[in-house]
C-alpha cells in the first residue's frame, strides 16, 4: 500500500492512498465468495455460483462493495502510517473504479489539530474578576412574588376590565406581510400571559388597557437575522382579538398559601429559605462559569491558531441536536417553531468556533502542565453519577469511559487555570468605581 500526504492547510490534511492489484483481487474474490453464499440462482446451487457468472449479473454490485472493503480495511492502516492523530474520523472524498489486476486508488480528508505555542505566561497568574456570588432580599421576594402568580387561582374579568400586565388573554391572530398571510402564523384561541414575551412582547404590550372584544393591529418590524425567514428583515402586521380575559388572584405568601402548594415545604419561611438556598447555588454556579469564561477569553486572545472547518461544523451540529431534543420535549419541531436551520446554523457558528477554540487550548494546557485523568477521578466522577441516577457505579464508569473522560479532563485543567489565577472581587471593585 503506498500513501502520501497532501497539504490542503495547516489542520488539513489529503491522504492518496493505492491499494496493490493483489489485494484488490484478494477483496474481488471474498466479495464474490459471500456473494455465492447470498444469491439464489436457477441451475445453481447456493455458494456454487461462478465468479463469471456473478460478475456478469452482479457487476456494480461487486464493485461497490469491494470498494467499501479495501477503504475500510486500509484507511485505519493509511492514518497510522501517515503519522496524522485525525480530530474526526477521516472523509472519504473519491476513488476509483475496481479492476481487477490494476491498483486501486482513492483520497480521504483528515483533519488534525493545530500546533501553536502556548507560553506559561500566558495562562498562569492571570489577574481576573470573581463575579458575585451574594444573593439579594429584593431576588428573594421576586423569585417568592413569581410564585404567587405561578400558582395563583384564575377567574374571567369582569366585561369592563382593562387587560393589564401578568392578565390571561385568550386571544384570535393573524399575521400579514403586506396584504399576503404569513404561513402558519394564525390561531383562533391562543392562550397568552401578558408580560411575559412568550407570545411577542412588542403586540403583547399593545395589548394592555384593551378589553374583551376589542380588535387591534400591530407592526412589528423584525431584523435581518431572525431565525424565521419568513419574518426576517420585514415589517409584519398583526391582527389581533382579545376574545377572553381572564385575572390572577393573588393570594398572600403566608404558611396557607405554602400548603396549597404542596411541594413539601413546612411553612412560608421554609419556603423561602429554601428558595435563598437555591438561588445562592445558582449563583455560585453561575459565577464560577463567568470566572472561568473570562480566564479563557484572557487565554484566546493572546493566542491565535487554526480551527478545522470540518470540527466547527461537527461543533454546530452537536449543538443543533441539543437544541432539537429541547424542541421535541416540547411538542415542536424546527419547522412548527419556525425556525430555519440554516439561519441558526449561522447564528451558532460564533458559538462552536469558540467552543472549539477553547477545547484546543485546555487540551494543550493539560499537556504542558501534565494533567490526567486518574482511577481515582474516575472512580469518584462514578460514585457520583450513581448516587445521582440510583444506578450502578460501574454503569457509571462505562458512561464516563465512554462519553465523558475528555469532559473531566477540561473540567480539571480549567480548576488548575482558577488555582492559578489572581482573583479580584467583583463586588468590591464596583464599590471602589461608585467611590
Amino acid at each position: 500500500m503506498k500513501v502520501n500526504v497532501e497539504d490542503i492547510s495547516a489542520v488539513e490534511k489529503r491522504l492518496q492512498v493505492e491499494i496493490p492489484p493483489e489485494e484488490v483481487l484478494k477483496a474481488i474474490d471474498r466479495t464474490c465468495q459471500k456473494l455465492s453464499q447470498e444469491v439464489n440462482l436457477k441451475g445453481f446451487r447456493k455458494g456454487r455460483v461462478p465468479k463469471s457468472v456473478l460478475k456478469r449479473l452482479f457487476r456494480e454490485h461487486i464493485e461497490d462493495r469491494v470498494a467499501e472493503l479495501l477503504i475500510s480495511e486500509s484507511l485505519p492502516k493509511a492514518v497510522k502510517e501517515s503519522g496524522l492523530e485525525p480530530i474526526l474520523r477521516p472523509v472519504v472524498e473519491s476513488h476509483g473504479r475496481v479492476n481487477e489486476n490494476e491498483a486501486f486508488q482513492y483520497t480521504a480528508a483528515v483533519d488534525i489539530r493545530p500546533e501553536f505555542e502556548l507560553p506559561r505566561e500566558v495562562y498562569i497568574g492571570l489577574e481576573v474578576e470573581k463575579p458575585s456570588e451574594e444573593v439579594s432580599e429584593e431576588e428573594v421576594e421576586q423569585y417568592l412574588e413569581a410564585l404567587r402568580y405561578t400558582f395563583a387561582d384564575v377567574k374571567k374579568a369582569p366585561e369592563d376590565h382593562e387587560l393589564q400586565e401578568r392578565d390571561v388573554a385568550i386571544l384570535s391572530f393573524r399575521a400579514f406581510d403586506g396584504d399576503k398571510p404569513v404561513p402558519g402564523h394564525e390561531a383562533e384561541a391562543l392562550y397568552v400571559d401578558v408580560g411575559t414575551g412568550e407570545f411577542d412582547e412588542r403586540v403583547e404590550k399593545a395589548l394592555i388597557g384593551h378589553k374583551a372584544g376589542d380588535e387591534i393591529e400591530v407592526e412589528v418590524e423584525y431584523p435581518e437575522d431572525a431565525l424565521n425567514e419568513l419574518l426576517a428583515g420585514k415589517k409584519i402586521r398583526y391582527e389581533v382579538k382579545i376574545r377572553e380575559i381572564y385575572i390572577r388572584e393573588l393570594s398572600p405568601l403566608n404558611d396557607e398559601f405554602v400548603e396549597k402548594m404542596k411541594l413539601g415545604f413546612k411553612s412560608a419561611e421554609d419556603l423561602k429559605q429554601r428558595v435563598r438556598a437555591r438561588l445562592e447555588e445558582e449563583r455560585k454556579r453561575k459565577a464560577e462559569e463567568t470566572l472561568r469564561e473570562n480566564l479563557l477569553s484572557k487565554i484566546l486572545e493572546k493566542v491565535d491558531f487554526p480551527v478545522p472547518e470540518r470540527y466547527i461544523e461537527f461543533k454546530i451540529a452537536q449543538m443543533l441536536e441539543g437544541i432539537e431534543q429541547d424542541l421535541q420535549q416540547k411538542g415542536h419541531t424546527f419547522e412548527s417553531a419556525g425556525i430555519s436551520v440554516e439561519r441558526l446554523k449561522k447564528r451558532l457558528r460564533p458559538v462552536a468556533e469558540r467552543q472549539a477554540r477553547e477545547e484546543m487550548v485546555l487540551e494543550k494546557i493539560a499537556e504542558q502542565e501534565n494533567i490526567t485523568i486518574t482511577q481515582e477521578d474516575l472512580e469518584k466522577k462514578a460514585q457520583e453519577m450513581a448516587k445521582a441516577s440510583g444506578g450502578k457505579p460501574e454503569d457509571a464508569m462505562r458512561v464516563i469511559m465512554t462519553y465523558m473522560v475528555p469532559k473531566l479532563l477540561a473540567e480539571k485543567t480549567l480548576q488548575f487555570l482558577v488555582s492559578q489565577a489572581t482573583l479580584k472581587n467583583g463586588s468590591e471593585n464596583q464599590e471602589k468605581s461608585e467611590d
